[in-house]
């Protein structure tokens, strides 16, 4: 045990140069990057117009959300299948969940996540648009035409939507998402099993967990921005406070259960 003991200090002894030349070497060529860095920083990302590679990468990430959530929607049965064979596909495979049911929480996820995208594009293209009336009429038709094409594409990513939610509940009626509640996500909660119930309080703490790890690196680079760059208030204040929310809610709701 000693033998091991010292064989391994020596080990973590003879790294520390090591440690401390990468050490070396990082903030080296972190200190001359920022040296070089310029006076103030472009967020246009443009090739033509202004903004337009930023626009371009946004209505890739909604065309791919939504190809892979139809291509999801196309590998998964309208009707469950009986429990029978259900039963024998899921052994088949190993897994407690088919490979239709991942198929469909793909698709739920995707028609999440291209929502999202679309109404930041439709923000976006909403924000330049109001902002660009005084630059030239070709811009300006950037401009529109990129507000148009956001909105079509929300129209087509609510009604691709739409279609997962009418195919999650015909395949699991049990637990079907009601449109027109006000509290859906809380009613469908409600119709989990307790495994199911547990998955989720583990998948909304690591949710939580990794919002505050988020709000926390945008807090230091919204504060090294403004030491680099141009003192950004604005930016620090929303995270301050969408961090105090989001801390506040989980402590509420940790008060709340203790109570009862």
């Amino acid at each position: 045990m000693n033998q091991t003991a010292n064989t391994s200090s020596k080990k973590r002894r003879m790294r520390l140069p090591l440690y401390a030349a990468g050490g070396a070497v990082v903030g080296f060529i972190s200190s001359a990057a920022i040296t070089q860095l310029p006076t103030d920083l472009n967020w246009t990302l443009s090739v033509y117009y202004d903004y337009d590679l930023l626009f371009a990468l946004i209505a890739l990430v909604v065309l791919v959300t939504m190809i892979w959530n139809s291509i999801s929607l196309a590998r998964t049965p309208s009707v469950r299948p009986a429990e029978d064979d259900d039963a024998a596909d899921m052994e088949d495979h190993h897994s407690l969940m088919s490979p239709a049911e991942r198929s469909l929480g793909n698709a739920m996820m995707l028609s999440s996540f291209g929502v999202i995208a679309s109404f930041a594009w439709v923000a976006l293209a909403l924000s330049l648009y109001a902002s660009s009336r005084d630059l030239p009429q070709s811009s300006n038709l950037f401009t529109l035409g990129n507000l148009i094409a956001a909105c079509i594409a929300v129209i087509i990513v609510v009604v691709l939507q739409s279609v997962t939610i009418k195919r999650y509940n015909r395949y699991f009626p049990d637990r079907a998402l009601d449109l027109n509640s006000r509290n859906m996500k809380k009613d469908h909660f409600e119709k989990l099993d307790e495994g199911e119930k547990w998955i989720v309080y583990r998948a909304a703490y690591r949710s939580f967990q990794m919002m505050n790890l988020l709000l926390g690196v945008g807090m230091a680079v919204s504060v090294l921005y403004s030491i680099l760059y141009n003192f950004a208030a604005f930016p620090i204040v929303l995270l301050s406070v969408i961090w105090m929310i989001n801390l506040g809610v989980y402590f509420r709701e940790t008060y709340r259960a203790q109570k009862q």
